[in-house]
């Protein structure tokens, strides 16, 4: 083995071994530990699916290949998270000793050296690898995509890659269009056409299921529009009509086309609604929509770590100070690295269209850190190809990448951090409340509403807490601040409308829930404490009429509740 292969063995064996003490320590801080929320639980319920009942009837919402693995995963080893942590890490070591190869061959030792550690040094790439989320395998896919630079293999990696983030699936076409122009024929028909067999058995199972021509997944539509609708800051923004929450999102946007568009729409129709309508909005607004690619890209270089379903910000493992790079010294080396060598010399072709395809995702959708964890890492090789010149930095070189780094800790995102803390926070508290553990969960949710009062979901969650620890005026109050910060918030009116009729004031309780039911007709809960208010109030008209208008909503009532009321059309 050469000196370079020693060193970097040694790097990227100190990092498994500092991630391996990371995932021991894990249970002990992370109470979300074994039990996924948000995207990992729709992965893993995916999982547990294809082992119980096969290959799903429908077309695939979201990329199949993470499933797939977790599926292999529990079917060998059961459900024991540590040992599939431990596997996702070693994807991501994997993926930096790759990198480190890339950035050797583009500048020296040095920089591979310097590109690896780089890798294993930021925090993302150590935080999501503990999550059940399909960031590791697609890292390490484009990695090795990269690494072979073009031909069959890199077709086949960067297949791969796109089988767990569909965004990536242009890397192979830009590749195979570069050596088209460059005349070289077989290998861009190897790249391109690798890629497209590995990719064909899901197309194939989408078109078979659905009748359409899917690539990958039927969800594109709906995340563009909840980065491009109406109010859109840049980061993922609520949407009347979504909850947030994976598992249902599909129906919900299924659901929310055919009322808009009043014709029966399937999942891929649907979803093609989606792109329209977000299409629509940004053409509508020409000037806004300028200001909000503009806010992207600062967003997209930023160097707060902006959460989706987990937020790194709030890791609370005491070793997450492993990996304490932050992203704006990534690309202020990235930066430097250039300035001083150039782009051939930092990766060449190869790596910087990979990192521009990367980007379009956060850039033309929205922004997260997870979005985000590819062009990162990949960063890492132009990065790393700027440590060896530190020593005899010219100045220029040395300006541009201070100024990169400057730009990136200069993003003006304090407001969008504090939001988005607070969310995180707020599903922490869900998280400790249906674990038992109600003082953990209110002390979670009052950090929550203290950094910003303006989080319904954060008030919800603490009035359920206090429900849950038999305090219904505490509840009732908490349950009010969500609709002073949200009137149409389905879950914290159905909730205040249980109190109001428990305590003889089922009049309040109709209004809210009207207000509710209008905006979210889909909303269970809120039907069903409506039609009880009703009668508790003693307009059993106005029961029966909610009931049939429930059941043209699709809502699936209690038959006791509706043999109560003496209405409805089961």
């Amino acid at each position: 083995m050469s000196r370079f292969g020693r060193r970097l063995g040694a790097i990227l064996a100190a990092g498994f071994v500092l991630r391996v003490a990371y995932v021991v320590l894990q249970p002990r801080f992370d109470p979300t530990f074994g039990h996924p929320i948000l995207d990992g639980a729709y992965y893993v319920d995916a999982a547990r699916s294809l082992l119980a009942h096969g290959l799903p009837a429908s077309v695939y919402y979201m990329p199949p290949l993470y499933p797939a693995a977790l599926a292999v995963f529990f079917r060998l080893f059961g459900e024991a998270w540590s040992v599939l942590f431990l596997f996702q890490h070693a994807a991501i070591v994997a993926a930096a000793g790759l990198l480190g190869i890339v950035a050797r061959r583009a500048a020296g030792d040095g920089a591979g050296l310097a590109a690896a550690a780089l890798v294993l040094l930021y925090h993302p790439a150590l935080f999501f690898a503990s999550r059940p989320l399909g960031e590791p395998l697609a890292l390490l896919a484009l990695a090795a995509a990269v690494a072979i630079a073009g031909g069959f293999g890199a077709g086949v990696a960067s297949g791969l890659a796109a089988l767990v983030r569909p965004n990536l699936l242009p890397v192979s076409v830009v590749w195979a269009a570069r050596d088209l122009v460059s005349r070289r024929w077989a290998r861009a028909v190897g790249t391109v056409g690798a890629a497209a067999l590995v990719v064909l058995p899901t197309a194939c199972h989408n078109r078979a299921v659905s009748g359409h021509l899917v690539p990958v997944s039927a969800n594109g539509g709906v995340v563009f529009w909840l980065g491009n609708a109406p109010g859109a800051v840049g980061v993922y923004t609520p949407s009347r009509g979504f909850s947030g929450a994976l598992a249902t999102q599909q129906a919900e946007a299924i659901a929310e086309a055919r009322a808009e568009s009043g014709r029966p729409l399937d999942a891929v129709t649907a979803d093609s609604f989606w792109w329209r309508k977000g299409l629509q909005a940004r053409l509508a607004d020409p000037g806004g929509s300028l200001v909000l690619l503009a806010r992207r890209a600062a967003l997209t270089i930023d160097d707060a770590e902006h959460g989706l379903d987990d937020a790194p910000a709030l890791d609370p493992n005491p070793l997450r100070w492993i990996a304490p790079v932050p992203f704006a010294v990534i690309i202020g080396l990235a930066a430097f690295g250039v300035a001083g060598s150039g782009w051939v010399r930092t990766g060449g072709f190869p790596l910087w269209s990979a990192v521009a395809v990367a980007a379009l995702a956060p850039l033309l959708f929205y922004v997260s850190s997870r979005h985000r964890l590819p062009v990162a890492c990949l960063l890492a090789v132009p990065a790393g190809c700027g440590v060896p010149g530190l020593k005899a930095a010219r100045p220029l070189a040395m300006a541009v990448g201070l100024l990169a780094a400057g730009l990136s800790f200069a993003v003006p995102s304090g407001d969008l951090v504090r939001t988005e803390r607070a969310g995180a926070l707020a599903t922490l508290a869900d998280v400790h409340r249906r674990a038992g553990d109600l003082g953990a969960a209110e002390a979670a949710a009052r950090r929550a509403t203290t950094i910003d009062p303006a989080n319904a979901i954060a008030w919800f969650n603490l009035g359920a807490i206090e429900a849950a620890q038999h305090r219904p005026q505490a509840a009732e109050q908490d349950y009010r601040q969500a609709l002073a910060a949200d009137p149409e918030q389905p879950d914290a009116a159905a909730n205040l409308a249980g109190i109001l009729v428990a305590t003889g004031r089922p009049a309040e309780a109709g209004a809210l829930l009207e207000r509710a039911v209008a905006a979210w007709p889909r909303h269970e809960a809120a039907w069903t404490n409506l039609i009880v208010a009703y009668v508790a109030a003693g307009e059993p008209a106005e029961a029966r009429a909610a009931v049939k208008r429930a059941e043209t909503a699709g809502i699936a009532l209690e038959p006791g509740l509706i043999e109560a009321v003496g209405g409805g059309h089961r």
